[in-house]
């Protein structure tokens, strides 16, 4: 690594510490407490249930490697969380979920599980738009790019869609109404969780929607997606908001009518290329990542010069050959 790229890196760093530190305050409306730090999914019963050494994997970024994307172990306590809610609302907000038994056809409960997966990314929003603020306004203005300055927009834009799904998931805790559309299906056990949602809408569309009218899209249309062990199997839960239902109600409900073996393959393509909230147990990072981690970090450079995201490769962790499947796609479609 170059001189100028290890000053890069400690000055990302630092950007993004001091903006992680600066978003503390409660997301519960109106409050003001400083947040805890809250795990995405329950630590305990969920993410404790594939982790017997109290230890997980996730997928991270190190700009002091080549390539910068790599898989880290860390301690049950801090993987998969965030500053979220104050402890008296993170306590009062998710007992239902986390003390009592789980019902996942309840709308109460479903709206739960997406509650902190979209505070999630509300954060995540929040603190990539502090660090290119930081990068940008750096004294020799050397990051004052065009690059920096559209993702700052893209970010701030992205915030400004996801605070409409928040008004509305609030709306209907406070009035008992239902503005999402959720399903949920049991598939084979897989020491994996996955909480996130993506954009249902691919680069090629939003960018044709551009220059076809001159603008971005109003909103794009997003889904919710939450996976996870949860007694003998692993749940496959998934919803999104009312409005989107002419455009999406086809594709949503291909992960609830087709055979397991073609849902695996979804859940598998979303993790690789369109989901970054998620982690996995020691045994599944031996057998499905150890030893191919930069086909892993070949894919998530594949994603950002990808425009059709809804494209579905043969790629199914549940499978013995997937190590060699994924390979083969990395032959096939990079080189």
């Amino acid at each position: 690594m170059n001189k100028e790229k290890i000053e890069f890196a400690k000055l990302f760093s630092n950007c993004k510490k001091k903006a992680i530190t600066s978003v503390r305050e409660c997301y519960y409306p109106e409050c003001k407490t400083q947040s805890i730090n809250s795990h995405i999914l329950q630590k305990n019963g969920i993410l404790s249930s594939i982790a017997p050494k109290k230890h997980l994997w996730e997928l991270g970024i190190n700009h002091y490697k080549s390539p910068p994307f790599r898989f880290e172990r860390n301690g049950l306590n801090q993987i998969f969380s965030f500053n979220c809610f104050c402890e008296k609302h993170d306590n009062s907000l998710f007992k239902k979920i986390e003390s009592e038994v789980i019902d996942f056809s309840d709308y109460e409960t479903c709206l739960l599980f997406t509650l902190r997966t979209i505070y999630n990314e509300i954060f995540r929003k929040e603190v990539n738009s502090k660090t290119f603020e930081c990068l940008i306004q750096e004294k020799d203005g050397s990051y004052n790019n065009a690059h920096f300055r559209e993702t700052l927009r893209q970010e701030k834009l992205g915030l400004d869609d996801l605070k409409l799904l928040e008004n509305d998931i609030w709306s209907d805790f406070n009035n008992k109404t239902q503005s999402y559309i959720f399903n949920n299906r049991k598939i084979k056990r897989a020491e994996i969780c996955l909480s996130s949602f993506y954009t249902y809408d691919t680069s090629i569309e939003i960018e044709n929607y551009y220059y076809k009218f001159g603008k971005d899209m109003e909103r794009t249309s997003e889904i919710y997606i939450n996976s996870f062990p949860f007694e003998k199997h692993s749940i496959l839960l998934m919803g999104y908001h009312k409005r989107d239902e002419n455009k999406l109600k086809g594709y949503f409900n291909t992960f609830f009518k087709e055979n397991e073996k073609k849902v695996q393959r979804r859940i598998t393509n979303l993790m690789l290329f369109n989901c970054e909230t998620w982690v996995v147990s020691d045994n599944f990072h031996k057998s499905k990542i150890e030893g191919i981690e930069d086909l892993y970090a070949t894919a998530v450079t594949y994603t950002g010069n990808n425009k059709n995201e809804r494209k579905t490769f043969d790629l199914n962790f549940f499978n013995e050959d997937f190590k060699t499947k994924f390979q083969q796609w990395k032959n096939n479609n990079v080189g």
